[in-house]
């Protein structure tokens, strides 16, 4: 199991991605390990981390998967 972890380029402050909603083009994010979107799989990792990029999340934070 993995949590997609978040850092930002310019200010260096780090969360997890708790939801990803591409209809409204965003993620949520929590602070907290414990509340954040549990991925099964690598691949579901990198599915949500394009989907971020397209989204334009990835201009101002770096995208990362932790093991759980």
């Amino acid at each position: 199991m993995y949590n997609l972890k978040w850092t930002n380029k310019y200010s260096c402050e780090t969360g997890y991605v708790k939801k990803v909603s591409k209809a409204k083009g965003y993620f949520e994010n929590t602070f907290e390990k414990a509340e954040a979107k549990k991925y099964r799989s690598m691949k579901a990792v990198q599915t949500d981390i394009e989907l971020l990029t397209q989204l334009g999340e990835a201009v101002n934070n770096v995208f990362e998967a932790e093991e759980m």
